[in-house]
């Protein structure tokens, strides 16, 4: 057969342009119905605020896809004979193209007639003018497309007629604020189990660790040396009470507090259960109050089994109750805002497992994650009342230490067999002769008598005016000419003056967080206010 290369080769080449064509044109009516059907979709929740999640940003991505989908179904592969029969249509040849591809079936004499035309005629034909690319119309209409759902997309108002939007928006706030709780109470117990804490009835290593350096120093005190031990013992002293300041100010103001005012207007707590949780975390224990936060884990388990709706209604109000109180409890009785906070923390987790963004499955097991973080934030409470105790305790003895030392001094040797605060508080009392014996008599255990007064000697006395400034109270007598004053008014002012100062003493020594060690002293001053002189009868 003749050569067909001239021919053959503008088929085929007319053929791969046809190709990309037709792929070009699909492109172009996959992107225009995909931009369509989601611009309408988006349209329709703008002005429903229905489908409202469905178009973030990043969703513009699904017209990329939808038009490669689209595009690749409605393509198909042109064949030669249409190739051929394009250019036939193009050039006016009369099928002349078109029968050179069915050359190979047909049978006559007639062939190299068709072959010798076509590749004259292939010469002079150049595929471009058979097909064009016309993209410049398309692209334009793309570009503009998109602008416009840009447009859309970012300055469009959000219209909420059946209030779906809102009902969204709070659902959202409630998923991002339970995911915020769950990171908070993971932050909080790594940051709680990573603290310095005793273990058991015992107090905190730091606590322990001051207490065992003073009772080095006990042992180690000399006789003959009373300005040095006293050193030594004020230092100990400065410590100890700047440690019990730290905790009664940062853990246990709140707590000292409420139990103070109890105390001074003889109040009492809600209920019996508050009361017996103040007075046993006053002591460094947890019992009751942790066995409430026991129940309340076997409660929540309970609840996620629950299928009843009466039943798990019932339920869950009664959880909501008890946390409530307890949440109360903490914020108002013991100023913890930790434990408050992981209390309410846990109510607010189980609300959750109503909300349609998170499982009840996951949002029950958070709250009693919860509870669990609200024990530990209970047991640092008690630990800090454990710590005070000691420090309280250690701060009395010291007290004692410094009474003997500048009576007699101190003999550490004496102090080998001494291994508790205890022991060296019976050492001390038996140096200061607490245990009856001789004395001045009056008040105390001493064996009575009187002492004589040596006036004799020039003692150094200067009278002089104080300086310090009077701010509390007020004038109870002035006169400008001689008389006597109404006796019974003024004692009446006294005395209620002397109550109201009595009043705030308490509180002062909370609020100044006072050292227990001072707290006698402070009390007996205020108590001997109310002493007054014993009238005497005029003489006639």
């Amino acid at each position: 057969m003749e050569q067909m290369d001239k021919s053959n080769h503008l088929i085929q080449h007319v053929q791969h342009r046809l190709a990309i064509a037709i792929w070009g044109r699909n492109l172009f009516v996959a992107f225009v119905c995909s931009l369509a059907v989601y611009s309408a979709v988006l349209l329709y929740s703008r002005f429903s605020g229905y489908l409202r999640d469905w178009f973030p940003q990043e969703s513009v991505g699904v017209i990329l896809v939808g038009t490669l989908l689209l595009a690749c179904l409605l393509y198909r592969k042109p064949s030669k004979e249409q190739a051929a029969r394009l250019i036939d249509q193009s050039q006016g040849t009369k099928d002349l193209f078109l029968t050179m591809t069915m050359l190979d079936s047909a049978v006559g004499n007639y062939k190299p007639l068709v072959v010798n035309d076509a590749e004259k005629k292939a010469e002079k034909i150049k595929p471009a003018h058979i097909v064009s690319f016309e993209w410049g119309k398309r692209l334009a209409v793309s570009c503009a497309g998109v602008a416009g759902l840009f447009l859309v997309l970012q300055y469009a108002p959000q219209f909420d007629p059946f209030g779906k939007v809102e009902a969204a928006e709070i659902e959202k706030e409630k998923t991002k604020d339970f995911e915020s709780s769950k990171k908070a109470t993971k932050a909080r117990m790594a940051d709680l189990k990573n603290k310095d804490t005793g273990e058991g009835d015992e107090e905190s290593k730091d606590v322990k660790m001051a207490v065992e350096n003073l009772k080095s120093d006990f042992r180690k005190m000399t006789p003959g040396k009373k300005q040095q031990n006293s050193k030594t013992l004020a230092g100990h002293q400065k410590s100890l009470g700047g440690k019990w300041r730290k905790i009664a100010e940062e853990k246990m103001k709140g707590l000292m507090m409420k139990t103070d005012q109890a105390q001074k207007f003889g109040g009492m707590s809600k209920n019996e259960g508050m009361k017996k949780w103040n007075k046993e975390l006053q002591e460094g224990s947890t019992q009751s109050l942790t066995k409430e936060m026991d129940e309340l884990k076997e409660q929540l388990q309970q609840l996620m089994k629950e299928k009843d709706p009466v039943k798990r209604e019932q339920l869950k109000n009664e959880i909501q109750k008890k946390l409530k109180e307890m949440e109360s409890f903490a914020r108002e009785q013991t100023n913890s805002k930790a434990m408050a906070a992981s209390l309410k923390r846990a109510m607010k987790q189980m609300q959750m497992a109503q909300s349609k963004g998170v499982s009840p499955e996951e949002a029950l097991k958070e709250a009693m994650q919860s509870m669990d973080l609200a024990k530990m934030e209970l047991k640092e409470i008690a630990q800090s009342a454990k710590d005070m105790k000691k420090l309280e305790e250690a701060l009395s003895v010291l007290q004692q230490a410094k009474k003997a030392n500048d009576k007699s001094g101190l003999d550490g040797e004496a102090c080998e067999n001494c291994m508790t605060l205890e022991d060296y508080q019976e050492l001390y009392a038996e140096l200061m002769g607490e245990n009856p014996g001789e004395g001045t008599g009056g008040e105390g255990q001493g064996g009575g008598g009187k002492v004589d007064e040596d006036d004799t000697g020039d003692k150094g006395f200067k009278t002089e005016k104080s300086k310090s400034a009077i701010t509390a109270g007020k004038v109870l007598l002035s006169f400008k000419s001689k008389g006597l004053s109404d006796r019974g008014e003024a004692k009446k002012s006294y005395n209620k003056l002397v109550t109201d100062l009595k009043q705030g003493m308490s509180e002062a020594i909370i609020q100044e967080q006072i050292p227990p060690g001072y707290h006698e002293g402070i009390k007996k001053y205020f108590n001997s206010l109310e002493k007054q002189p014993k009238e005497t009868t005029p003489k006639k």
